[in-house]
């Protein structure tokens, strides 16, 4: 019987949704509103990671770089997503094959160096392969906050399985 469900980048569901915004304690209150807990703090960003379930909602506010970049461009929104893969470095080579563009890391000392793509709008795409057994790319990066639950059941969302990135009007082709 034939396979009726590819999956030849072994994609296993979303890592986390980062965010960027001009008043980032605005959109903070706002995950908080959504039943978001924020559980760590990164170890050298100005960068917050907000939990409920599995749904993992990352706030980045550096005012610098990439995350200023697209602040200035678009607002508050969505400037990265990470997909759970099997194996980051072959969905990246994949991806590269098939004409995505590699982003080089600009990971800094100590902190995890995660394959990325470029996303709609420049958006990021991260591959992430550490994951349940596989440990945990916060464990590196961030640390939690004492006394609070890593693993609040918020407002009763527990993963998210899906989401929309869209295309800007005649940018198909790129």
């Amino acid at each position: 019987m034939a396979d009726h469900w590819e999956n030849p980048m072994q994609t296993d569901g979303f890592e986390f949704i980062e965010f960027t915004s001009p008043d980032p304690a605005a959109l903070g209150r706002l995950f908080e509103t959504m039943g978001f807990t924020a559980i760590a703090k990164h170890r050298s960003k100005d960068v917050t990671l907000y939990r409920q379930g599995d749904v993992n909602f990352i706030l980045n506010a550096e005012g610098e770089g990439f995350p200023q970049a697209f602040t200035l461009l678009h607002g508050p929104s969505v400037c990265a997503i990470a997909f759970r893969v099997k194996d980051a470095a072959a969905a990246c080579q994949r991806a590269e094959e098939l004409g995505a563009w590699v982003v080089e890391s600009s990971a800094g000392p100590m902190e995890l160096n995660i394959p990325a793509i470029k996303g709609i709008g420049d958006s990021l795409i991260y591959l992430v392969d550490r994951y349940g057994d596989n440990g945990s790319i916060y464990d590196v990066d961030f640390k939690p906050l004492p006394g609070v639950d890593q693993h609040p059941p918020g407002a009763g969302l527990t993963y998210i399985d899906h989401l929309t990135h869209n295309v800007y009007r005649g940018r198909m082709k790129e």
